[in-house]
């Protein structure tokens, strides 16, 4: 997998847009094309709900959420062993409690928020199928700015754009969605 950078996002649209994409013209249209990144960023983790699987160690029945390496959006379930173990929230909705679970490592699974985009390094925190999308919201939305024929450019931009997310929505599904736990 290839990691793409806000730069390479920046370049990829102004191709797309068939401005100049030398270093020189960049500074001119980053402001305004990092929004727009950004912008797909939120609309695309909205729509997918990323989810990953991280370990935890599990100290006196609870769980510091703090020490995942993403923002949790929402705990979806964890688990020690491939079984599940049931939780609920602490004091705070940085910690989750375990009762009766004795300490050692457990897999939460949860949806994350991915960080914005600042840096000219930055990655966006979506699975590399998403960064063709977001270089065509951005292509999108720079063009809605544009005369009739740019807005016209945009309508189809961001058409294809939601058409491509509605496809890509299947291969995304969250781990707990068509299956059965039978606990008996």
């Amino acid at each position: 997998m290839i990691a793409v950078t806000v730069t390479e996002l920046t370049q990829s649209a102004l191709a797309e847009l068939d401005h100049p994409e030398n270093t020189a013209a960049l500074p001119m249209w980053k402001e305004k094309l990092l929004r727009f990144a950004n912008e797909a960023v939120v609309d695309l983790a909205e729509t997918f709900r990323p989810w990953r699987r991280d370990p935890l160690p599990l100290q006196s029945g609870v769980l510091d959420l703090s020490a995942l390496p993403y923002t949790v959006g929402k705990v979806l379930g964890t688990e020690r062993g491939g079984m599940r173990i049931p939780f609920c929230y602490g004091a705070d909705t940085s910690t989750l409690r375990l009762p009766g679970v004795p300490d050692g490592p457990v897999t939460v699974v949860y949806r994350y928020l991915p960080k914005p985009l600042v840096l000219d390094s930055d990655e966006p925190e979506l699975p590399a199928a998403c960064d063709p999308l977001i270089v065509l919201y951005m292509v999108g939305r720079f063009s809605m700015t544009n005369d009739a024929q740019g807005q016209n450019h945009a309508s189809a931009a961001l058409s294809v754009y939601e058409t491509r997310k509605r496809r890509l929505k299947l291969d995304f599904d969250e781990p707990t969605d068509y299956r059965f736990f039978n606990r008996w």
